[in-house]
């Protein structure tokens, strides 16, 4: 079995970044977040805080960018009209109807799109839009025991990754590839 990241590994970008400036751009008065975001983002990137400090910090932006529910569904749906070809088409070939696609980016965001992601088989992190409330964040070692929880014994052949965020999933893999500008380099 495989699997595969989502951001920066299937999609060119942070989906999570790129649909809250998605947003930002339609309420203006959202614009006074972007500094804290964009200073998440790399904090994130660089593996500079553990996954309680990545909740807690974006839980306080979901708050305010995820006010409104119905707004919120049909700006995924623009969302995706806008940015499906940032979808890598190699990366896509790649994944199997069995395999596994696992992202610290919302159900309800990836949700639109798995038609064009080749599988069924989705672990994303569970935001409460309502509430703006994480209930669950798809994140570090998370991403092992979500694993293990719906797949038990299943072995995780081949990772596809752009982060050391995955180290934990890393381990649990025969074989990784980091993924770093749609190229595929095999570093176990």
């Amino acid at each position: 079995m495989q699997v595969f990241d989502f951001d920066n590994t299937i999609y060119h970008g942070e989906s999570v970044f790129d649909f809250t400036l998605f947003i930002i751009k339609r309420k203006k008065r959202l614009l006074k977040y972007i500094p804290g975001i964009i200073k998440l983002l790399i904090k994130y990137k660089k593996c500079q805080m553990d996954k309680n400090e990545f909740k807690e910090n974006l839980e306080k932006y979901a708050k305010v960018v995820l006010d409104n529910k119905e707004f919120i569904k049909g700006m995924v749906v623009l969302f995706w009209q806008k940015n499906k070809h940032k979808l890598d088409q190699e990366m896509l070939k790649k994944i199997n109807k069995n395999d596994v696609i696992l992202t610290c980016s919302p159900y309800f965001l990836i949700d639109e799109i798995k038609e064009e992601l080749k599988t069924k088989h989705l672990i994303c992190s569970e935001i409460d839009i309502e509430k703006g409330k994480i209930n669950f964040l798809n994140f570090g070692e998370n991403k092992v025991l979500s694993f293990k929880e719906k797949y038990k014994n299943k072995k995780i052949d081949t990772v596809y990754t752009d982060s050391y965020n995955d180290q934990a999933l890393m381990d649990n893999a025969k074989n990784v590839y980091l993924v770093k500008k749609g190229k595929c380099y095999k570093i176990k």
